[in-house]
């Protein structure tokens, strides 16, 4: 759809759109936007694109030179498209594979692309379009809307890229173990380092680029798996939830310096709707990765509420996953020590009633008293004595009485474990690789035993 690259005067049905005062929303808004009228003419460059693009309003507005913008040579754009009427036919010729239609607006696509020209290094932009009408319904121009999802799109290839690397790591380590016939549990412990040590790095993004986070993601994730523990969740859930309280912000990765230092009681409208696509965003980072899709799913639905009052799905109930449930809980303890949630920091005593106060509501009361024991220290009236062991001393049949934690605070074994002489030797192994002495709580036998 060739057209000329000139500035002439706009038609008679594109007066309106020339005439209205939209220029407070243009220059008010920090996402790069233009408009177009109904003669292909730009009417609005705001000042989000001159930044973008080094392209000034001055010398864009009144020509039809928005190809400028995102390419070096002149082609349609999304909102030329639009104006002519061809959309649905052209829209994939020239975007291929690329658009995504919209739920919403009918005959509306968004599109991901990257650009190598812009910046130093290239972007990732995500841009949509829709048609502006006059009060008679008749098209008079179009808008198209960009965003810079350069860390998103960063962030996702990166983790892709580990999670290839991580296979080749197990393809290799697989091989050597046919040729050598090394010890299976060595190469276990060090293919869980590695992925362990792979999803740390990822979990201190955020933390990186906000002060106020360090070292968060690690004490929601310590947190979450003690209370799955002490409600007596399986040992590959357990890990899961550990993993997913690492990983619980990273749907924030795209969020602005500004919005990261934002307290959630000052967010409104647009700023809090932005906000609460998070947990969504982090599902959809953790997707493509076939071995994490438990995990996405508790970080979408950490922001749900017992009552069903949450997002983004309002589940209630025992239909929020458990390890959601525990994740609602230790990332709020956290939150409101941190500034997240409120603009001021609570002490730990504080934030602890405050959780207390949303049993019922907020939080699941079954996970709200296993928080409360976890925090207290308190034990379980029935629980039994525990004696403190080294590794020569334990015994087939004897029972773990805490957690068994191995290096990096991996997980080893769950309390209530009963050992035997194979996990025993396994133990004893880990002891003698990693240099150190260990001491073993188990429960203490009953006196009549």
């Amino acid at each position: 759809m060739p057209f000329e690259n000139q500035s002439h005067l706009p038609s008679t049905t594109s007066t309106g759109l020339m005439a209205a005062d939209v220029a407070e929303f243009f220059e008010g808004s920090p996402v790069p936007t233009f408009a177009i009228n109904d003669d292909h003419v730009i009417t609005h460059w705001n000042r989000a694109c001159e930044l973008i693009s080094g392209l000034t309003s001055a010398e864009m507005v009144g020509t039809r030179d928005h190809w400028r913008l995102l390419y070096t040579h002149e082609r349609p754009l999304l909102v030329d498209l639009i104006v002519s009427g061809t959309i649905e036919q052209n829209v994939n010729v020239l975007y291929r594979d690329k658009p995504r239609r919209s739920s919403v607006i009918t005959g509306t696509y968004q599109i991901e692309d990257f650009f190598p020209h812009l910046g130093e290094n290239g972007r990732w932009l995500s841009f949509s379009a829709a048609a502006l009408r006059n009060r008679n319904g008749q098209i008079v121009g179009a808008i198209e809307v960009l965003q810079d999802i350069t860390q998103q799109k960063s962030a996702e290839l990166a983790l892709q890229a580990a999670h290839d690397d991580l296979e080749r790591q197990v393809e290799e380590r697989t091989a050597e173990l046919k040729e050598s016939n090394n010890s299976l549990s060595a190469v276990n412990k060090k293919l869980n380092t590695n992925f362990l040590t792979t999803i740390k790095i990822f979990s201190n993004l955020i933390e990186m680029r906000a002060s106020h986070l360090a070292g968060h993601s690690r004490r929601v994730a310590e947190l979450a798996r003690k209370i799955a523990v002490r409600m007596n969740v399986g040992f590959n859930d357990a890990q899961d939830i550990f993993v997913a309280g690492l990983l619980h912000n990273i749907g924030k990765i795209g969020f602005s310096d500004e919005l990261l230092a934002t307290s959630l009681n000052q967010m409104s409208g647009d700023t809090l709707g932005a906000y609460q696509k998070f947990t969504v965003r982090g599902e959809q980072l953790l997707m493509p990765l076939e071995d994490m899709a438990t995990i996405a799913h508790l970080i979408r639905w950490q922001q749900e509420r017992f009552d069903g009052a949450g997002y983004p799905d309002r589940l209630a109930g025992e239909n929020i996953p458990i390890g959601a449930r525990i994740l609602a809980i230790a990332t709020d303890y956290e939150n409101l020590q941190n500034g997240t949630l409120l603009q001021r920091h609570l002490r730990d005593d504080q934030a602890f009633n405050m959780v207390l106060r949303g049993d019922g509501k907020r939080y699941d009361p079954a996970v709200v008293l296993a928080f409360q024991q976890v925090i207290t220290g308190v034990m379980s009236p029935t629980a039994e004595a525990q004696i403190e062991l080294f590794t020569s001393q334990l015994k087939p049949d004897m029972i773990l009485a805490r957690d068994l934690i191995g290096q990096d605070n991996f997980l080893l074994l769950s309390a209530d474990h009963i050992l035997d002489e194979r996990l025993i030797n396994k133990i004893i192994a880990f002891e003698s690789a990693w240099g150190v002495r260990m001491t073993i709580w188990v429960k203490a036998p009953h006196a009549d035993g």
